[in-house]
């Protein structure tokens, strides 16, 4: 897994791509990525209260969701880590 961290402005950060896309996949805002660590990019979410068990239902296997939210989810971490968007 990926380092995480949280912001002291009230944002989540991880450099984990599976961890971003299925936050993203559940609602979660993506407010960017931060690219200033050339080793690692970190996705920076706008937190709210279920991110820690969203995080924690993925890590452990017991996550349910969409699947197809999720792949889309996937894809669109993989194009903006790619294109230098957001």
């Amino acid at each position: 897994m990926g380092d995480v961290r949280m912001g002291t402005d009230g944002t989540y950060r991880t450099s984990d791509l599976y961890i971003s896309a299925w936050l993203l996949s559940k609602g979660l805002e993506l407010r960017g990525i931060d690219r200033s660590n050339k080793q690692r990019n970190d996705f920076i979410f706008q937190d709210r209260s279920d991110r820690p068990e969203l995080v924690r239902q993925f890590t452990c296997g017991s996550a349910k969701g969409n699947v197809a939210d999720f792949v889309y989810s996937m894809r669109k971490c993989k194009r903006l880590l790619y294109s230098f968007e957001v």
